[in-house]
């Protein structure tokens, strides 16, 4: 006898299905209704002939495998099959027309194209489950896919999805789930949607959604999910919405609305939520809430910027469920009651970005759930130690208050998965054995405090370390090659230490790295050749130390770089020639994260700082489109690489305070997106090139102190970037507008008397600074330009730069 159900689900099919006549033995299951093939590692095509032949089959279950084709047309002639699921299969193509289908999943197919105004051009009128979820969708819903009556769930988030929900979707009668979050759905919440009585999920989190929420909604009963964050919602919260008895999940958070919220027990009276979530909503909760009912007992609970200062509320005490709680950017002051560490149940607790005050408990612990264990308290006023015993907790954030003391060994032996303590005012050295060899630190950053001594050896045993920030601290001596252990590094930042040496070896094993920051330190020797190899390399930073020797040229095999800072060094030699290796400069690439979405977006973003435009920014969050060249303040010679003009996602060149001569190549005015142009302060020679005034972007231009000649080219947009002729101080043989030099040798009387005024002015700082030297005293002045740091410094000799042309121009005048 024949089976009719065959449940293969699970079983590794890997080498099987690699040979072509895997699914041979279908054919002798003329019977079978229902095939199950789920997670079972089959690789290759589709083995259609043979499932043709099942032509009893109903169900056909390959979710979790690796096919690499498209639904077959032909399995329109299967007319039993109700039920398809191809969930995570890697197939492809249009999705045919099979009205015979009940149920159709084809969710995380990121091949997978679908035009739902064409799909559902001929009726489906079968269909109950749709799942498209994470496929690729073109345009917006189809009115027509209100058709299908019989539909009762729909999911089709971060699908690409545009513009309105149609207002044939309220006829939906039978409809349980909707969901379209992640998309771009724009348009109002119809007052109709209250027709949708059957609906228990509504899911538009993550859209364009504007207006208010329709009073209408609290007539769907059934209403079990309701999330409507991250959309640009306004007005105030319906008050009817008590009526929603059985409501589990409610979610509004990153919204645009207003109003106050008196009393959540009032909001929930006849449901008991499981989670709450109004982060950043735009709504106030008010602190002195009534007793709370016994049924009101959250699971979940986010109010971060949702209350006005105050304390910590103390109705929230008697939250005994309490699974996660988030009370951030509340502006909230006063001490951490003793109770909130006493909730029973809490696993997540995030108070960051207050005021609060005073010390932490020496001994915390948290509660298992299904997320990791989060103890946030970042960016308050906390004082005192560090807590010496945490106990079950994964992610630990205490940056950026005022803890004092040591580091606790504990930390470095607990199943810590990320530790930040940044930005306090820790000392003394990092405990020597802080790792041991089951350690599970994925990120540690202990930057911006006064740590000393040595880097302990054994960090090497943080075999699963990603993200390791010491900079900012007192730290001397060599990097310890034990480091090496920690193979999978993706960022490394040792910024504004005292370590020295020669670059650390080591770091060509870190073949994940993304990040390295070794700037403002005392580094010197060669950069290696093997630089060049870190093929994952986005982000490189070696400014303020003593390199010497040439740029190698192997940094040209760089895809990846987005960045590099070699500025004050003491390098040597030309710049290398061929660029086109740089693929990340050369056009601009879309939005994108460092680290992967996770670490950046919820850990440790990564910062970067720049100078650019004159001034220094600092990046919170660097992103994929945060680029740009400084080799600054070194002794490069030869020429500017013609190839540069192929770096036209390039925003930021700074080549000043160099060796650099010949000409500037013209090839600069393909770099369409270049914003800070700084070649000062070399030996460049010829004609500034007209094609600069191309660049309609470009902001700061500085071409100071060189060799050029000729006349300063003009533009509309151009002739703005340096009115008072700053950007071409000490080029003798330029001439024309905004130096007030005809280039047929006559002056401009037309100015003359405000350059009187001018040069008198000048005149008068000239006697000042002379009057000032001489005061100060000589070694005591520069004396302190030499313990200032090397940013500042640069930007102290940009400022001397503009009063010395005000004055050399004002005394060739009176010549």
């Amino acid at each position: 006898m024949q089976p009719q159900e065959l449940k293969l689900s699970g079983v590794d099919l890997k080498k099987t299905s690699q040979t072509t006549k895997w699914a041979e033995p279908l054919i002798y299951l003329s019977n079978l209704q229902k095939l199950e093939l789920s997670n079972c590692r089959i690789f290759g095509k589709l083995p259609a002939k043979q499932l043709l032949n099942l032509t009893s089959l109903s169900g056909l279950v390959m979710d979790f495998n690796s096919l690499s084709s498209p639904i077959p047309r032909e399995f329109v002639n299967l007319t039993s099959l109700s039920e398809l699921d191809f969930t995570n299969s890697n197939i492809q193509g249009p999705i045919p027309y099979l009205p015979q289908l009940k149920k159709l999943f084809v969710r995380n197919n990121s091949e997978v194209t679908i035009d739902l105004h064409s799909m559902f051009a001929a009726p489906w009128p079968k269909l109950e489950i749709l799942d498209i979820s994470s496929t690729l969708v073109n345009g917006s819903l189809p009115s027509s896919l209100a058709n299908t009556t019989s539909l009762r769930h729909f999911q089709a988030w971060n699908c690409l999805l545009q513009g309105p929900i149609p207002a044939s979707f309220m006829n939906l009668s039978k409809l349980e789930t909707l969901s379209l979050a992640f998309n771009n759905i724009t348009g109002r919440l119809s007052p109709l949607i209250s027709n949708l009585r059957c609906l228990n999920t509504l899911n538009m989190m993550q859209n364009s959604l504007e207006g208010t929420i329709p009073t209408s909604i609290c007539n769907m009963t059934s209403l079990e999910y309701l999330s409507l964050s991250d959309n640009f919602l306004t007005g105030n919260l319906p008050g009817c919405i008590s009526q929603l008895s059985r409501l589990e999940f409610f979610l509004i958070s990153q919204n645009k609305m207003n109003g106050t919220i008196r009393s959540l027990s009032s909001l929930f009276k006849n449901a008991n939520p499981i989670m709450i979530m109004m982060r950043d909503s735009g709504l106030t909760v008010k602190e002195d809430q009534p007793l709370l009912p016994p049924n009101f007992r959250p699971q979940f609970l986010d109010l971060s910027v949702c209350l006005s200062g105050g304390t910590i509320p103390d109705f929230i005490s008697s939250m005994t469920q309490l699974v996660m709680l988030s009370l951030a950017y509340n502006n909230l002051s006063g001490t951490i009651p003793p109770w909130l560490f006493n909730l029973p149940n809490l696993g997540y607790l995030d108070l960051s970005f207050n005021n609060l005050q005073g010390v932490v408990p020496p001994h915390i612990k948290l509660q298992s759930f299904m997320a990791p264990t989060t103890l946030n308290l970042a960016n308050n006023q906390l004082k005192g130690n560090i807590p010496s015993l945490i106990k079950n907790v994964e992610v630990i954030d205490l940056s950026g208050n005022s803890f004092t003391g040591h580091i606790p060994l504990q930390l470095g032996v607990a199943k810590i998965k990320y530790l930040s303590l940044s930005g306090n005012k820790l000392y003394s050295q990092i405990p020597l054995p802080f790792c041991h060899s089951g350690n599970v630190l994925m990120l540690l950053d202990l930057s911006n405090n006064s740590l000393r001594g040595t880097v302990p050896k054994s960090l090497g045993n943080c075999t699963s370390l990603i993200f390791l920030n010491l900079g900012g601290n007192n730290l001397i001596g060599e990097i310890p090659s034990e480091l090496e252990g920690a193979k999978n590094l993706s960022y490394l930042d040792l910024t504004d230490n005292l370590f020295n040496g020669s670059f650390p070896g080591f770091i060509q094993k870190f073949q994940s790295l993304e990040v390295l920051k070794l700037g403002f330190n005392r580094f010197q020797g060669r950069i290696p050749q093997f630089i060049g190899a870190l093929q994952n390399l986005h982000i490189l930073v070696l400014e303020s130390n003593f390199f010497n020797g040439s740029i190698p040229w192997e940094i040209t095999k760089l895809e990846k770089l987005q960045y590099v800072d070699f500025s004050s060094n003491k390098l040597s030699g030309p710049i290398p020639e061929n660029l086109n290796g740089l693929k990340m400069l050369k056009t601009r690439p879309q939005d994108g994260s460092i680290l992967g979405f996770v670490i950046s977006s919820m850990f440790a973003a990564v910062e970067l700082t720049v100078t650019m435009k004159g001034l220094l920014q600092h990046y919170v969050i660097v992103r994929s489109y945060h680029s740009g060249i400084d080799l600054s303040y070194n002794c490069l010679t030869g020429n500017i690489p013609i190839e540069i003009g192929t770096l036209e996602g390039l925003p930021m060149v700074n080549l000043s305070h160099n060796c650099l001569y010949g000409e500037i190549p013209k090839s600069i005015g393909n770099m369409s997106v270049l914003e800070s142009l700084d070649l000062s302060f070399n030996n460049l020679s010829g004609e500034i090139p007209a094609e600069i005034t191309l660049l309609d972007y470009l902001s700061l231009l500085n071409l100071s102190y060189n060799n050029l000649s000729g006349k300063i080219p003009s533009g509309q947009q151009f002739e703005t970037l340096t009115i008072d002729g700053s950007a071409y101080i000490g080029n003798e043989l330029l001439c024309g507008d905004p130096l007030r030099i005809s280039c047929t040798g006559k002056s401009n009387s037309s100015t003359s008397e405000s350059v009187e005024v001018e040069d008198a002015w000048w005149e008068k700082l000239f006697y000042a600074v002379v009057i000032f030297g001489y005061g100060v005293g000589f070694w005591g002045f520069f004396g302190i330009l030499y313990l200032m740091k090397d940013n500042w410094r640069n930007i102290y000799w940009m400022t001397i730069d503009r009063i010395a042309f005000g004055i050399i121009q004002s005394m060739r005048k009176q010549d």
